[in-house]
Formats: structure tokens, sequence, C-alpha cells
């Protein structure tokens, strides 16, 4: 029950966040209302997760290696090429 109100407090300042960012002009509706959907999904994913006991694990990297984090020189040459 912690986790779904969590989630749900996150949710509202996440949606309150890109409201206010739109009013501003910053993004448009239309991408103000596509980050809203995703953030529903993503909350509606981690209730699932909190409901089946798995909220503490990491789903799909049960076994696999976490790539390393890039290190300053990959990180320029990332941004460059992107």
């Amino acid at each position: 029950m912690i986790t779904v109100l969590t989630v749900e407090a996150a949710l509202q300042h996440t949606c309150a966040t890109f409201r206010e960012r739109a009013d501003r002009g910053d993004i448009t509706p239309a991408e103000r209302d596509l980050l809203i959907d995703g953030a529903v999904l993503l909350a509606m994913h981690i209730d699932d997760l909190a409901r089946e006991g798995r909220a503490d694990s990491a789903p799909g990297w049960a076994g696999a290696t976490q790539p390393e984090p890039a290190g300053r020189h990959e990180r320029h040459l990332a941004a460059a090429a992107a």
C-alpha cells in the first residue's frame, strides 16, 4: 500500500510539472500529453511490480551484466556523435 501511495504522489507531482512547463511554453500541449501518458504507464508498471512482489528486483536484468558507466571521454564522443 505504501508503494501505491508513493507512486501516486510521484505521478501527481510529475504531471503537475509537465502542466507547468506547457503553461510556460517550454513544451507543447501535445508533448505534455505524451509525457503524462508515459508517466501513467510507468506508474501502472511499478504498481504491477509492487503487487507481484518484484518492486525491488530489476526486471530483465537477472543474470545479465549491467553496462559500466561511460567515462568522461566516452560521454564527450557520444555527445559529439549525436
